[in-house]
């Protein structure tokens, strides 16, 4: 079992950068305009580079995270119709419901890749690039199912077919697995781009992460707050390491999959929320909210499981 001390000072500098981007776009350095092209350019150059280039060089074989991600379909299933049996006592609101429902499954990728290298190093980062090639899409459809039936804008498929099949990540995650498996060598010259486009990808990414941070809205929400961050920050984590040790996760998987059901909700929660009809200010609140308290609620929870 890691120490709380040990996993503190592992995971305080992820936070620490958070902050710092939180703190540049209230004192509006480097102005505005920056913040918008920051996040593109880590959604689609940067982290797909870092996830492209774990996949390629990861040493796992499918039969050795099977178990893994049996126990992540499992949580993630379990969870979701959890929420829907909570739905009246959660919410009288339907839109409201919709966020809740993010708030208590999705995560912020960012901050769980950076943690997870940060707590253990280049294997802990192979297991999350496969962690995000299952959960972004299951974590997808499953909104999208709940934003369709409960949000105030209908006919929401289609985006089942733009946020997964076009989604960047998914699509580096799943073309590094191909060259793994194939077991093709990269060119030097791609594999060394890749690799140094994947090392700026987490501080820009943290950064990005406090810049999209609004606490404004925040009074203006109630309970459905509090209900959000014990489902995501509690309870979604001790169901995760429950199925894992039901399911014989080994402990490094069990690790990693425990650290992404910890993480924060997702800040593209909001977008899919704005676009689907469902309560954007509640969204806005619970990623903020959520956000500020993982940095108390994580490093506990990793330290208790490892």
């Amino acid at each position: 079992m890691v120490g709380t001390p040990s996993v503190l000072a592992s995971l305080l500098p992820v936070f620490l950068i958070i902050i710092c981007g939180y703190g540049l776009k209230k004192s509006k350095f480097p102005g505005d305009n920056f913040w918008p092209g920051a996040e593109q350019i880590v959604y689609y150059i940067l982290f797909p580079a870092l996830l492209f280039s774990s996949s390629a060089g990861a040493s796992w074989e499918f039969f050795s995270v099977a178990s893994m991600v049996w126990a992540i379909l499992a949580t993630m299933f379990v969870m979701s119709g959890l929420l829907l049996l909570l739905r009246p006592r959660l919410t009288k609101k339907d839109a409201s419901f919709t966020s809740i429902f993010q708030g208590s499954i999705r995560f912020t990728s960012y901050i769980g890749l950076a943690a997870a290298f940060s707590l253990f190093g280049d294997e802990g980062l192979y297991l999350a690039a496969v962690l995000i090639t299952v959960l972004i899409p299951l974590v997808n459809v499953l909104s999208v199912m709940v934003l369709v039936r409960y949000g105030g804008q209908k006919g929401g498929w289609y985006w089942i077919f733009t946020t997964v099949i076009k989604n960047p990540l998914i699509i580096a995650c799943l073309a590094g697995m191909l060259v793994n498996l194939l077991g093709w060598q990269l060119p030097a010259i791609v594999e060394n781009m890749t690799t140094i486009l994947g090392r700026g990808s987490l501080p820009l990414g943290l950064l990005a992460v406090g810049g999209s941070l609004d606490f404004s809205s925040i009074k203006k929400t109630g309970l459905e707050i509090v209900y959000a961050c014990l489902l995501k920050l509690i309870l979604l984590p001790l169901l995760m390491w429950l199925t894992c040790t039901l399911l014989g996760v080994d402990n490094l998987s069990t690790a990693i999959a425990v650290l992404f059901a910890a993480l924060p909700g997702s800040p593209l929660s909001y977008v899919l929320a704005k676009q689907l009809g469902g309560d954007t200010k509640l969204m806005s609140s619970i990623i903020a909210v959520q956000t500020g308290v993982s940095m108390i609620s994580l490093p506990v929870i990793i330290a208790l499981v490892t």
